[in-house]
């Protein structure tokens, strides 16, 4: 169902946990800002900041024992962080 503010698909739950975003090149250590059902929206400075379509994993380090979820780079936000969709 789409939401009216934003169309977003799916309601956003702003929760602060410590990620660990993994491509072929790094691993990066950041914070959620917000996730939601479909993704979530990752903060921090990055040596190497991905780029819209980059596909990495991601592993909530907050969780014992979590499973690493593939993600797809939907927005990129200078200096602040981006935006990742669940694949």
């Amino acid at each position: 169902m789409l939401s009216n503010h934003n169309n977003r698909r799916h309601l956003r739950l702003s929760h602060r946990a410590k990620v660990e975003l993994i491509s072929a090149n790094e691993s990066i250590i950041a914070y959620t800002k917000d996730l939601s059902d479909s993704g979530l929206f990752v903060m921090g400075s990055f040596r190497i900041t991905p780029s819209i379509g980059d596909v990495l994993e991601v592993v909530i380090l907050d969780i014992e024992s979590a499973i690493p979820k593939s993600v797809v780079v939907k927005r990129v936000e200078a200096e602040i962080g981006f935006a990742v969709e669940f694949i």
